[in-house]
């Protein structure tokens, strides 16, 4: 047994709330665990700017407002705008909206999440 402290993550049951993992109510642990799962059921892949040569084209990650780079980790959203997975998910766990257009994400994926 090790003695390095493995560090408490901080979640967010409400955006305007902080919490340690282990001051959680047994309600927000599934709560925040069922959206721990349906954000992993976003679709994801990697940037590639050359896939698609539509104009209007996202460039850049709104979140962090740095440009996509060829090979980034992103992730899609029900309303297909495009995110850095990190950046999303990160995001996700706060607000589950798009930080775009302010579509909820949830709805669109409740709805296919019940039927499996």
């Amino acid at each position: 047994m090790g003695t390095e402290q493995v560090p408490v993550p901080v979640y967010h049951p409400t955006p305007s709330q902080t919490r340690l993992a282990t001051q959680l109510t047994e309600e927000e642990q599934i709560r925040i665990a069922q959206r721990i799962g349906l954000i992993q059921h976003l679709p994801k892949g990697v940037y590639d700017p050359g896939r698609d040569g539509s104009e209007k084209k996202i460039r850049e990650c709104v979140i962090c407002m740095m440009d996509f780079v060829y090979g980034d980790p992103i992730r899609f959203l029900p309303c297909m705008h495009i995110y850095h997975l990190d950046c999303i998910d990160d995001w996700l766990m706060r607000s589950f909206t798009c930080p775009s257009c302010m579509e909820p994400v949830d709805a669109a994926l409740l709805s296919s999440y019940e039927t499996n």
